[in-house]
């Protein structure tokens, strides 16, 4: 499967470039949240042109209906 890494690496850039460059934290429990509060707002509001500008929370629910209506 070619490329398939290129999908996880872009997501890590994202999220390195949202939460980890220029923040100074103090404790690993600041960073978690920071990486939670991301993965938050990733998930449900974070439009990606490959899934036709839907979050990823959208994408996965439409991907989830046309698979049921197909395998019923």
């Amino acid at each position: 499967m070619c490329g398939t890494n290129g999908v996880i690496q872009r997501l890590f850039r994202t999220l390195k470039g949202q939460i980890v460059h220029g923040r100074v934290c103090q404790t690993i429990d600041e960073i978690r949240d920071a990486v939670r509060a991301f993965a938050a707002r990733y998930n449900a509001a974070w439009l990606i042109a490959k899934t036709c500008l839907r979050s990823p929370r959208d994408a996965g629910a439409v991907w989830l209906v046309t698979t049921s209506t197909r395998a019923a």
